[in-house]
């Protein structure tokens, strides 16, 4: 028992980051419902606490979609000039699944601390109870994957 069962990665994720200079929830709402009547599928998502009056929400999509989301963008960027956004495309997003995860401790310290010590960069992290996945550069991919799967005893669904 080690706490993961699958190990699975995606190639080429586009990592989304918006600073607002305003922590008002709503523009969380609406930016969300924007991508959504786009038809554009959210994977990760990541919200800072309010900081003063910045909040930094980041979430991940599929690069094939970057058209849409450029599009996306542009409009909210147009109703909310305060905002910055910042885009990046060809990341890879690793997944470790384990339901032992909720009873687990050390789990994602053990992760992560595998990925540090071999010089793999984390761009981003989400949890659940049930499973951790990792932003990271697809220079680092090859390496990450050989690194989780010797340190969980599994092999990654690629």
């Amino acid at each position: 028992m080690n706490g993961v069962s699958r190990i699975t990665t995606h190639d080429d994720v586009a990592l989304i980051t918006i600073r607002s200079q305003t922590s008002d929830q709503s523009l969380v709402g609406e930016i969300f419902n924007a991508f959504a009547t786009a038809n554009v599928v959210i994977d990760m998502i990541s919200q800072t606490v309010p900081q003063g009056s910045t909040m930094d929400i980041s979430f991940t999509t599929d690069s094939q979609s970057m058209v849409t989301v450029l599009t996306v963008i542009n409009r909210i960027k147009e109703q909310y000039k305060q905002l910055k956004i910042m885009v990046t495309t060809n990341n890879c997003k690793v997944q470790l699944f384990g339901e032992e995860m909720r009873q687990m401790t050390g789990v994602a310290s053990s992760a992560i601390q595998i990925l540090l010590k071999n010089a793999i960069d984390i761009i981003m992290i989400t949890t659940s109870e049930v499973d951790i996945s990792f932003i990271i550069s697809p220079s680092h991919h090859s390496n990450a994957i050989e690194r989780l799967e010797t340190l969980f005893d599994i092999k990654a669904e690629l």
